[in-house]
């Protein structure tokens, strides 16, 4: 009779301590956890947060762009050493929907899609004198992080072009770009970007990001042709017109 007594007594404390950790306000752990977040650096507010840890919502500020993130915690995946989280973003500069899959040695964001409306950051880029238009479609795009460093990355980015405004020295030039894609991938222990036109097999831009962190952008002079912006004729579309290299990692 003891026995059972203590098993259940067992069982009814072990179901009670489960309860509670399925049912924990997201708001307990966030008053723990944001201190210790570079949330100023981001310029990221959060203004409100509803449900638990592992279901819930967040009301979320980037630099004047409001939206919700919500997030979807699998619990079984603890039992895999993984843990697996649904996030949707909903917000006026577009949708996003993925998967991140948080492990002990990093972790991974696979099946991105969605859609950005690029005239939502307009105002962001005001002080830039450079005004975007037209919408950017997100893909499959897949991002693992291992060890300090990105594992793997795929994915396509298609921009349905549109009218763009840019500084050019002390004037503003405006142009009606066609639409670009740009493909995400890997090259030995880089990763790749090219992007390219509809109307060209010439990429307008190509970057890499090598394993410690620098990252090149090559601007071919494509993109200068794509904006009716002159150039000397004597070079080919594929030259490279302009190049910077920056460590980002």
């Amino acid at each position: 009779m003891l026995k059972k007594i203590l098993l259940f007594s067992f069982v009814g404390i072990f179901a009670y301590i489960a309860f509670l950790i399925a049912t924990l306000p997201i708001g307990v752990i966030w008053g723990q956890v944001s201190p210790k977040l570079p949330l100023r650096q981001l310029q990221l507010d959060v203004n409100g947060l509803s449900g638990t840890v592992w279901n819930g919502e967040a009301l979320i500020s980037v630099r004047g762009i409001e939206g919700v993130l919500g997030w979807d915690v699998s619990v079984m995946g603890l039992f895999t050493g993984q843990l697996p989280i649904d996030l949707a973003l909903k917000s006026r500069a577009g949708d996003i929907q993925t998967t991140a899959k948080l492990t002990l040695g990093g972790g991974e964001i696979y099946n991105m899609k969605g859609e950005v409306r690029l005239a939502a950051f307009n105002p962001i880029l005001k002080g830039q004198r450079l005004t975007l238009d037209g919408d950017v479609k997100i893909e499959n795009l897949v991002l693992s992080y291992q060890g300090g460093q990105i594992a793997a990355a795929s994915g396509l980015l298609n921009w349905t072009g549109g009218r763009v405004q840019y500084p050019a020295g002390r004037d503003t030039h405006e142009n009606q770009f066609p639409p670009f894609v740009a493909t995400l991938g890997q090259k030995a222990d880089d990763v790749v970007v090219a992007i390219r036109d509809s109307q060209s097999s010439v990429n307008s831009i190509e970057a890499d990001l090598d394993k410690t962190g620098m990252a090149t952008v090559r601007v071919k002079r494509r993109l200068l042709d794509v904006a009716n912006e002159p150039w000397p004729k004597n070079s080919s579309e594929s030259d490279v017109v302009f190049k910077v290299r920056r460590k980002i990692l």
